[in-house]
């Protein structure tokens, strides 16, 4: 059977997939042509028969795929809605239909960004309030919907919580932005994925939250100990030898 991964093309999903790589059979979708050597998918998740297709076959899906911030996306919400809400609604109702039962969501901690600017230590249990803005508002969005596909219908969800992404063998974000010093919310990419496997690998996935940041200070700023004890996630790219912690 094969993992759906959308968004694959994009920064995000381009160093997600590589924990994946020789553990599972992949279907890769994205908006934009590209080439990999696993199965390719074009198309857009905001169209509901696109995602019906691209559920057949498989077993699971890692729903990685967010509205571009160029040309100012995020000032009017069409774009963000239909790319990140209405995406994600279609593909988790096009995944229960087809009988999928494990899912991965990569949201972000901006579902919780006004906690996090009032200098809140994040627990699982806060209420979902965007820090302000369109983005945060799909995250919430995106996560009502996959807690509310999963008390319906039973699917298995593992909600990721990311918050700066960064590759840390450049230290340079998708804008190709360079990073001097690092703070608690950086994460590799890569160990977004991991986090994402190791889910997918729970035999009793339930709906479950996990913050998922890569430095040793995260632990100081949110509550890591759920995907460090049930995931057995430890990040392998963890910033602090290349970057000056502040």
């Amino acid at each position: 059977m094969k993992t759906l991964i959308t968004g694959a093309a994009g920064y995000l999903g381009r160093g997600l997939i590589v924990p994946f790589e020789g553990t599972r059979d992949l279907r890769l979708m994205d908006v934009v042509p590209f080439e990999s050597p696993h199965e390719v998918l074009v198309g857009s998740v905001a169209d509901l028969q696109t995602c019906r297709e691209a559920v057949q076959g498989c077993d699971a899906l890692v729903i990685a795929h967010m509205a571009t911030r160029a040309n100012n996306t995020y000032d009017t919400p069409p774009v963000p809605f239909d790319v990140n809400v209405k995406g994600t609604a279609n593909l988790l109702f096009a995944a229960v239909e087809a009988g999928i039962r494990k899912a991965v969501l990569i949201s972000s901690i901006g579902a919780v960004g006004y906690h996090q600017k009032q200098g809140t230590f994040l627990t699982l249990d806060l209420p979902l309030r965007g820090g302000g803005g369109i983005y945060g508002l799909t995250k919430v969005c995106q996560e009502v919907i996959a807690q509310q596909t999963h008390l319906q219908y039973g699917t298995g969800i593992a909600v990721l919580r990311p918050a700066y992404i960064t590759d840390a063998d450049s230290c340079k974000d998708k804008y190709g932005r360079e990073a001097h010093e690092c703070n608690w919310q950086f994460i590799d990419r890569r160990d977004i994925g991991l986090a994402a496997r190791l889910a997918l690998d729970l035999p009793d996935l339930g709906y479950e939250i996990f913050y998922t940041l890569g430095t040793p200070m995260a632990k100081d700023n949110a509550e890591m100990t759920p995907i460090y004890e049930r995931l057995g996630w430890q990040p392998q790219h963890p910033f602090v030898d290349k970057l000056k912690a502040t």
